[in-house]
């Protein structure tokens, strides 16, 4: 090994690029004539939120610390003073540092073996942790180490994996939870309003609401412009329950039209023939990150006084023609749902629009009527988005598009690889759409149920959006006799959402692939 971290070349082959798992970092350094300040900032330079510290001194010659593994744990050491080597190893690769000063750490990843030894006399060793003292995250047996390893490479591929964040997403995460808390302010607040504001701007509206979840972000637009008893609104047969249950809310009633059959959105050739004198509103839904066609519903409602509100919870960052979803119609709704693009820690949703009265009366009717305190204009109620999951939102909003690139990178693994199979439909991309990928969902006629099962056999978590269109939900049932809905039938018999996050890695994409390809390559019922 060599003392700067890279690895020595086996013989007869070159040095290989050094891994990620340990880094050295370089703290930053303030000298001036009363001394040196030296500062490890937990999102600049350690990359994860410091939990605990200790550290390590008065080490005997020829003694040495470590020769353990942390199971989720991440490291940073810092040698305050003297000397010590650290031996990190990550499989069948290792790495040797040696700390002689404070101007350099050593940060080290979760599920590593360190060895630390050949400390100085004088050495004082400081360690900071991710998090508390739990015997639990240590393996202290090497062998136990490399069956655990072998394990966790042989582990299942996830759906979706909410544990596995970018560690300086998750120090950005935790800075503003903890602001939060130390404002004291736990209801609105600055957090809120800058939240707000952000993701207007980054949706290229003039007005955001923070609300409770995204079904009351539906509701809550349908009820700012007064859509009530006695209206319609069209909504998709595939899609949520929540778009048709926020019709219900307000006291409307929801119209289904079919989906197109490539993509699932709502089929804009069926709206016109939709719209009666009580149609008050539309309701496109950029499924699955798919934008709808908003300009081909606004000519089919060709200039009558229908709103078109978008159910944007799945297309945070989505592009219609040159625009962002959540700007394209006459309001957007969003939900912050943690599974989203961008999620929070919990519910929260948004309301989005260009109507300064729109914005205020969805403020007044998630805030008990009215816009101040014990002043009650209408009949409200509560749903507000509050500042711990504002602040998360704030935090991650810098990297959804970052989050979302590496989304579309997957998407285009798939693509790929699995165009042409026979018995598999990929999903479609209209020419106007840069779609963000929420969902990458494939359709398997006649032996979707066998695929998922055939990928669970395989460790492979698929998932299924949506068994059944709205009107065949029982709680719909006898709704809308007579009616038929073939497209969105079929997507609900044949439709499967195959394993697609930020997290997740091309070997592990590459691996559902191959399931994928191996299950098709088998005569059906075998």
């Amino acid at each position: 090994m060599l003392d700067d971290g890279r690895l020595l070349p086996d013989r007869g082959s070159r040095p290989k690029a050094p891994p990620s798992f340990a880094h050295l970092v370089d703290l930053q350094l303030i000298e001036s004539e009363t001394g040196t300040l030296g500062v490890a900032d937990a999102a600049t330079h350690i990359g994860f939120p410091v939990l605990r510290a200790y550290f390590l001194t008065g080490v005997p010659n020829g003694k040495g610390r470590g020769g353990h593994a942390h199971k989720t744990m991440r490291q940073c050491f810092i040698c305050l003073r003297g000397q010590v080597t650290i031996v990190v190893s990550k499989g069948a690769e290792s790495l040797q540092f040696r700390l002689t000063g404070y101007s350099k750490a050593l940060v080290v990843d979760t599920g590593c073996w360190r060895d630390l030894y050949d400390f100085s006399s004088d050495a004082l060793l400081l360690v900071l942790a991710s998090q508390p003292y739990t015997e639990r995250d240590y393996i202290r047996d090497h062998a136990e180490f490399l069956e655990w390893e072998l394990a966790e490479s042989e582990a299942s591929v996830p759906f979706i994996d909410l544990a596995r964040q970018d560690s300086d997403l998750q120090s950005a995460v935790t800075d503003a939870m903890h602001e939060v808390i130390r404002s004291g302010v736990y209801i609105g607040g600055p957090q809120v309003a800058e939240f707000e504001a952000q993701f207007a701007q980054y949706c290229g509206a003039s007005h955001a609401v923070g609300v409770g979840n995204g079904l009351e972000a539906l509701a809550l637009a349908l009820a700012g412009w007064g859509v009530g008893p006695g209206d319609e609104v069209i909504v998709p047969a595939h899609t949520f329950i929540a778009t048709a249950l926020a019709v219900d809310q307000v006291g409307a009633v929801p119209v289904l039209v079919d989906v197109e059959v490539d993509t699932g959105l709502m089929d804009p050739a069926l709206v016109e023939a939709a719209i009666t004198p009580l149609t008050r509103a539309v309701i496109p839904v950029h499924l699955y990150g798919q934008p709808a066609d908003i300009d081909a519903i606004r000519k089919a409602i060709g200039g009558r006084d229908i709103k078109i509100l978008e159910d944007a919870a799945q297309a945070h960052g989505a592009f219609y023609r040159s625009r962002r979803c959540g700007a394209l119609g006459d309001a957007s709704a969003f939900s912050f749902y943690p599974t989203k693009n961008l999620g929070a820690l919990g519910d929260g949703g948004a309301v989005i629009t260009d109507d300064p009265v729109l914005a205020d009366a969805v403020r007044r009717l998630a805030n008990y009527g009215g816009l101040r305190k014990y002043e009650h204009e209408v009949i409200g109620g509560n749903s507000r988005l509050d500042p711990i999951q504002a602040a998360v939102l704030s935090a991650k909003l810098p990297w959804l598009d970052r989050m979302n690139a590496r989304r579309a990178e997957l998407a285009g693994l798939y693509l790929a690889n699995l165009a042409g199979l026979h018995g598999l439909a990929l999903p479609k991309t209209h020419a106007y759409a840069r779609p963000v990928w929420h969902v990458f969902a494939v359709r398997c006629h006649g032996r979707r149920d066998e695929l998922f099962r055939f990928l669970a056999e395989r460790n492979i978590n698929a998932n299924i959006h949506y068994p059944a269109a709205i009107h065949q939900q029982a709680c719909y049932a006898g709704r809308w006799p007579g009616q038929s809905f073939p497209v969105a039938e079929m997507w609900a018999r044949d439709v499967l959402s195959l394993p697609l996050d930020a997290a997740h890695t091309n070997a592990e994409i590459l691996a559902v692939i191959e399931a994928v390809t191996d299950f098709l390559s088998l005569p059906a019922g075998a």
